[in-house]
């Protein structure tokens, strides 16, 4: 022992040692490296107390504790360095698209020993009690867990859903997984591994049991689905939702087991899934604005399970009444079985189709954007899907790598896809083009919060131009001629208290109380919050240099 005291008050007296000084202590002397090095409740403490945390991973006897330290300190400050550079690759972008597979720093930060506190101090960043600061942190500290999140899905889908239709219940949480991943649900993104929802299965489970406690040995395959029917639609309760079919958690299997209402193909998954655990082997039907469960009758027929409709059994001819199809040559097509990724796949157009029919995101494109991802890996054959995804990606003005997933896109179509969306991405940085001074004539500040004199909304101005640079289309359709100083005057970029971005006439902005603007992007261009103004970010004070002198 280097000093004449018990170890455990050792160890206390060093945890008031400053960091830099505790590595100076331990080059002294053997005995006080020895010391530094492998007490176990003094780097226990340190790791705590720089929000390094102690990793589940962690023996309880483990050695060399300075050196795990120094590795998870280096991680986080790389992290932190890696976020502020992101902070400076998106501000020209419409909006923030990290690609995983684009990004060495991420990579590395993901290998096995570092993944855990890589996931853990972004969520302890972004659920940092004070919602005042940090703010670029925060944002993309989000964007990266949810990247990290679909990455882990991916990795899960891929091992549960290779074409057996056996995985179809699960293949739909994780597709319920992705979909809350997009919208940014925080108890998707913050959970370290993108692993099945117990409360999902155990409710599974009891149905099933239920179910068993009601047949025996002797029931044929036609009782077996009596039971279904009374315990799934009479016990349990579940029921279709025609009242709000085009609600996109129709399709989230989660949501629908429990808000216990759904839609012909989440009610047929959760039939399957229930019939699968009792020993049915039923085949999945993808069938034309319905979708349907097929089985061997004891009487040797093949017949039909209408799942939306309380289970009913149908005959091939009373399925073709719920659509009829009198202009469709090949109606035996639609009596196929189908695989697990073709029910995904379909799933995922609903959300897709859903999400335009009834808002779901505050950018419909971005999360559709994100949606066709997903079915990069689930059809990467589907040349429709292809299509639409280069054409949101082209409208976002941002280059998608995973579109090379899709192997109907040709080699001349992806080159000509790369120049076009080059184009616009560079035409996007020159309306971004550095400002070096304010002139006179632009009133209001960049971090100002604003009131629209006619709308009556609160926004934070981020940027500006000295007139209107919109096209003449825009002008028209806004009517900017009904303004009293039309074009010509000063135009800010704002954003509103809706969650949207605008561009705003001067006119029509008044300088009001502060206040905060929650908008999901507030990080992009600020830095905190002080309780006046909004404080420009690094990124943005690169476009506006004179910023740094105000």
């Amino acid at each position: 022992m280097p000093l004449d005291l018990p170890l455990e008050l050792v160890e206390q007296i060093l945890r008031r040692l400053p960091l830099r000084d505790l590595v100076h202590l331990s080059s002294l002397s053997s005995s006080f490296h020895d010391l530094v090095h492998n007490s176990r409740l003094l780097w226990t403490h340190h790791l705590k107390a720089s929000n390094l945390l102690v990793l589940s991973s962690d023996a309880p006897g483990c050695v060399n504790n300075l050196e795990k330290f120094k590795g998870r300190y280096l991680c986080v400050r790389e992290l932190e360095e890696h976020l502020e550079n992101l902070s400076h690759q998106h501000i020209h972008n419409t909006i923030v698209e990290i690609d995983l597979d684009q990004d060495p720093i991420v990579s590395c930060l993901l290998s096995p020993d570092l993944r855990e506190i890589t996931h853990r101090h972004l969520s302890n960043s972004l659920l940092s009690s004070n919602k005042f600061t940090s703010l670029t942190s925060k944002l993309y500290s989000r964007h990266l867990l949810v990247a990290l999140t679909q990455a882990g899905i991916i990795r899960e889908l891929m091992k549960c859903v290779p074409t057996e239709p056996g995985a179809v219940f699960q293949g739909s949480l994780l597709i319920s997984r992705w979909v809350g991943a997009c919208l940014g649900e925080l108890s998707i993104i913050h959970s370290v591994q993108p692993t099945e929802c117990i409360p999902v299965h155990q409710t599974v489970e009891d149905i099933v049991n239920q179910c068993r406690a009601r047949l025996t040995p002797a029931s044929n395959i036609e009782e077996v689905l009596g039971v279904i029917n009374r315990v799934l639609y009479q016990d349990f309760g579940l029921r279709k939702n025609a009242d709000n079919y085009y609600d996109f958690e129709n399709n989230r299997i989660d949501k629908v087991l429990y808000k216990k209402t759904g839609i012909p193909i989440t009610i047929a998954i959760l039939y399957h899934e229930v019939a699968t655990r009792l020993g049915l082997s039923l085949s999945l039907i993808n069938f034309p604005r319905h979708f349907l469960l097929s089985f061997q009758g004891t009487s040797g027929d093949t017949m039909y399970i209408d799942c939306f409709n309380e289970g009913d059994i149908l005959s091939r001819t009373q399925c073709l009444q719920l659509c009829p199809m009198s202009n469709i040559a090949d109606k035996d097509y639609y009596f196929q079985p189908t695989t697990c990724l073709q029910v995904l796949s379909r799933l995922v157009r609903n959300v897709i189709a859903f999400g335009q029919i009834v808002p779901i995101h505050h950018n419909r494109a971005f999360f559709a954007l994100n949606l066709y991802k997903i079915m990069s890996y689930l059809a990467p054959e589907d040349y429709d899907s292809a299509v639409h995804a280069m054409n949101f990606s082209l409208d976002l003005r941002i280059k998608c790598t995973f579109l090379q997933k899709f192997t109907c896109i040709e080699p001349d179509v992806w080159s000509k896809y790369c120049r076009r969306v080059g184009q616009a991405a560079e035409s996007l940085k020159e309306h971004l083009s550095v400002k070096r001074s304010k002139p006179d004539r632009v009133l209001f500040k960049i971090g100002s919060v604003m009131l629209h004199v006619r709308y009556n909304y609160t926004c934070v101005v981020y940027g500006w131009d000295e007139c209107c640079m919109m096209g003449e289309q825009w002008q028209e359709r806004m009517g900017i001629s009904q303004l009293d100083h039309q074009a010509s005057q000063p135009y800010y970029k704002v954003l509103a208290e809706d969650d949207s971005e605008r561009y705003v006439a001067q006119e029509n902005l008044l300088e009001t109380r502060s206040v905060f603007i929650s908008h999901r992007d507030v990080g992009k261009y600020f830095s905190m919050y002080d309780g006046e103004r909004f404080v420009p970010n690094a990124a943005l004070r690169s476009i506006y240099t004179y910023l740094g002198n105000d």
